[in-house]
């Protein structure tokens, strides 16, 4: 299992899409998700015209569970998807997740 992190953006116009439901979003991801990758957990946060996230994706190796989460964004915010037209500037391995550090020492 692999953490991916995302990042969606809303282009930059005053009539750009409502923002999607962390449901909606996680839904969009997993139909778009190439076989046999699978999201095992994922957490999202919706805001107005972003959306932040980490997917826990099952897949034989890292790069094929990037490139899987890679293609289910570009799915997801393609002419014909949920979030039509918004920008993806992030989707990458989570490096804080994957070697253990994601929680800060305890201060004395």
């Amino acid at each position: 299992m692999h953490a991916i992190r995302f990042h969606l953006r809303a282009p930059d116009r005053p009539d750009g899409p409502p923002t999607s439901t962390p449901g909606a979003v996680h839904d969009g991801l997993a139909r778009g998700l190439p076989a046999p990758a699978r999201i095992e957990h994922a957490r999202i946060l919706t805001g107005p015209g972003t959306v932040d996230g980490v997917a826990f994706v099952l897949a034989d190796n890292l790069l094929a569970a990037e490139a899987a989460l890679a293609a289910a964004c570009a799915a997801l915010t393609g002419p014909t998807g949920p979030l039509p037209h918004w920008d993806v500037p992030h989707c990458a391995l989570d490096t804080l997740l994957a070697l253990g550090l994601h929680e800060l020492p305890a201060c004395p």
